[in-house]
């Protein structure tokens, strides 16, 4: 007799816990408002119902902090006025071109997607620019100019509070607070009015870029994001502690003349050492090296310089023991029992584990062999 009412108040104070958790002022404490509103503009599709996911609410207030982040990154270098705050009039390196291109392509983009109210796709490219372009290369980029020997911080200062100032008005829809707050805090001169309620909608900036111009910065950027890339990649494969410089030699080609400007760039982003980096058309391929390759473009890791050449192996060797230890035992399962009785979706999941280690067993032979 007590059991269904008991079963009843307990779904009861279930749902009660349920609706707490989704309540939008609970949400707004947790979260933040911004991150509540941005994730309901870009998490739902016309015409589909959606869960409210917990992890989204957590990349939005993740996406809020980065943006905080970064602009206090940009402020702080604001020691003194910088004299001028139009970047078309100064001169701008290869990574200024490449960013003002993207913040034009994604201006175009996001007018385009608001017109035919697309609105979650605009937030997801504004996202993907803020935190994958402008933080994640940018920002880090001009690090070089804003601390090296020789400062020139005006040009890399102008281009990081014009390209903030305009993507804050294209968030603002989405996260109207702290938009707002960091607009209120950029100098005068980068601003326009009083609030960015009332700022006009970014119009495109012709006079930035040419298309040609545009189109070379995007494709030598990309270039060379890559190659660092490829490079940090080279690194965590063979475990090079994080902080330590290595030597490197690059075979640019046709890309040698350019490349060769963007030493200190490639340096401070991929860690090389800038006393032992060989920049040139072409280069003999010297034994016992890490190759990245990018379009035409090759770069050498000398193994010395990366790590202990005999611990290295030693460690290989290792793993190269456990990992055919276990396809033995891997066939062995296959080939008995184990295949004829097993469901059939247990058994592929075996196979697909087994082909997994024979690849890595393949690299790791390469890698051995590469030491030799």
């Amino acid at each position: 007799l007590h059991y269904p009412l008991r079963r009843q108040r307990q779904m009861c104070i279930r749902d009660r816990e349920n609706i707490d958790e989704y309540d939008p002022l609970n949400i707004i404490d947790k979260y933040g408002s911004d991150a509540l509103r941005y994730t309901l503009l870009t998490s739902s599709t016309p015409g589909l119902d959606m869960n409210l996911d917990p992890r989204r609410l957590e990349g939005a207030r993740n996406f809020t902090n980065k943006i905080w982040q970064a602009a206090r990154f940009v402020l702080s270098n604001l020691q003194s006025p910088i004299s001028n705050l139009q970047p078309e009039t100064l001169n701008l390196q290869l990574p200024d071109q490449w960013i003002l291109s993207r913040l034009k392509r994604l201006i175009e983009n996001v007018t385009r997607l608001f017109e035919t109210y697309q609105y979650g796709e605009a937030g997801r490219q504004i996202n993907d620019f803020l935190w994958g372009e402008y933080c994640d290369w940018y920002i880090e980029a001009s690090k070089v100019r804003l601390y090296g020997d020789e400062a020139d911080r005006d040009a890399p200062l102008a281009v990081l509070l014009h390209v903030l100032e305009r993507a804050l008005r294209l968030l603002h829809p989405f996260m109207p607070f702290v938009t707002e707050a960091i607009w209120q805090a950029l100098p005068e001169g980068v601003r326009e009015g009083e609030t960015l309620m009332l700022a006009p909608w970014p119009e495109l900036d012709e006079a930035l870029l040419d298309p040609e111009a545009e189109e070379r910065a995007e494709d030598r950027m990309e270039l060379m994001m890559d190659l660092i890339r490829g490079i940090r990649n080279s690194r965590a494969e063979y475990n090079v502690t994080p902080g330590k410089r290595v030597p490197a030699l690059i075979a640019a080609g046709d890309d040698e003349a350019w490349l060769a400007g963007q030493r200190a760039l490639l340096c401070s982003l991929a860690k090389l050492d800038e006393a032992q980096l060989v920049i040139e058309r072409t280069l003999e391929p010297p034994e016992q090296v890490a190759s990245v390759v990018v379009g035409d473009v090759v770069c050498y890791l000398p193994l010395a310089g990366l790590v202990d050449l005999e611990a290295e192996r030693e460690r290989l060797a290792k793993n190269l023991e456990e990992i055919e230890g276990r396809i033995v035992h891997s066939e062995g399962l296959l080939a008995g029992e184990f295949a004829q009785k097993a469901p059939a979706h247990i058994v592929q999941r075996e196979r697909d584990k087994l082909a997994e280690l024979q690849v890595e067993r393949d690299n790791l032979k390469e890698r051995l062999a590469t030491l030799a």
